[in-house]
This record gives C-alpha cells, structure tokens and sequence, in this order.
C-alpha cells in the first residue's frame, strides 16, 4: 500500500474542509485535519480567493487570525465557513495527505512496528487511521495494542484500539479492520 491507498478512510472519517476552521481544541485547521499552527504556515498554503486568484500573504494572515479569534468550542468546521472566504484546491489537500502520511505518519508507524510493512492491509489501514487521528505519539501511548500488532495477535488489537476521542463509528470501524486482518493474509514479497 502507498500512502494514496489511505486517503479514503481518512476521508471517511476526517472531514474535508477546504477552508480554515478551529478544531475542537482550538487550533487553526484545513484539509483533513491538517494543522495551521500560525499565520505563518497559513502563508505558506496555496489559498485562493472566491474569484480564485491567489490570496496573498495579508490576506491569509488576516483569514488566520479571524478563524483563531472565532474559536468555539461547541461548534463544527461548518461554523466558521463564512469568517473566511479563502479555500484550498482539492488537489492540494489530497497532497497534502499524502505527503504527511509519507513523511511523518509511515515512517512514525514503523519504528512503533518494525514489520507494519508485513502487515495484513486491515491492519495497516487501522493504525494508519489511529495515528492519523491521535499522532503517532498519541499512537505510542497504546502499548498493549502495539505490542498485539507486533504479536500479530489480531483479535488483541481490535479489543485494544478504542480511543475515547472518536466517535463510536470510527472505533467500530478501526476494530473491525483489525478483525477482519485476523483472517486477511499478509503481502507477499
């Protein structure tokens, strides 16, 4: 698998927002969950205007700071779709993911499980999700499930893998992809 083989189920269970929003703890996000830590990074992002020229760097400086002013916690990614009118292209943000996934998520995976790569596909799909959502330090903090990958213990990951951050759809999911590695072969070379 290569890191566009994940981009569906992130999108499954990641929104897809094109514009700038606070996720639930406040930080300044867009795309799939990818953070825009300050005005800076924002500068750095291909944003466009509604009649899609490019934004220039005061502009989405100005965008980054009305989303962060707007933060509430009690509200969704939709919320703050009118604070900004700059967008992504959605070329970018399918980039963008893949370009996360294969330089930090994968290769963050593979020193918490040397053999991710041997891995049945559930099983990669899985912990490519968990650490999508959580970090792979977040990851890191699941000992008992990384120790049951590496075990290829199958039926242990899925009852280890619940995260009291996700919705019970995406827990259900997860552990499904971990029952479903139990009779799922690994690649072969």
């Amino acid at each position: 698998m290569n890191p566009d083989d994940y981009f569906d189920d992130l999108l499954a269970h990641e929104a897809c927002c094109p514009w700038l929003y606070c996720d639930s703890r406040g930080f300044v996000t867009t795309g799939i969950g990818n953070l825009v830590a300050d005005e800076a990074a924002c500068a750095a992002l291909p944003f466009f205007r509604r009649d899609g020229s490019s934004a220039n760097a005061d502009e989405k400086s100005a965008a980054w700071q009305a989303v962060h002013a707007a933060f509430d916690q009690r509200k969704s990614a939709a919320y703050y779709l009118p604070v900004s009118s700059l967008r992504l292209p959605q070329s970018f943000i399918r980039d963008l993911v893949g370009t996360r996934l294969a330089s930090d998520f994968l290769p963050g995976i593979k020193r918490l499980c040397p053999n991710f790569d041997t891995f049945p596909a559930p099983a990669r799909r899985a912990l490519v999700d968990m650490a999508y959502n959580l970090g792979v330090h977040g990851l890191g903090m699941f000992p008992h499930l990384l120790a049951a990958c590496n075990d290829g213990n199958w039926d242990m990951a899925a009852a280890q893998c619940h995260r009291s951050t996700c919705r019970d759809t995406r827990n259900a999911w997860t552990s499904q992809m971990f029952i479903d590695a139990e009779v799922t072969p690994g690649p072969t070379s």
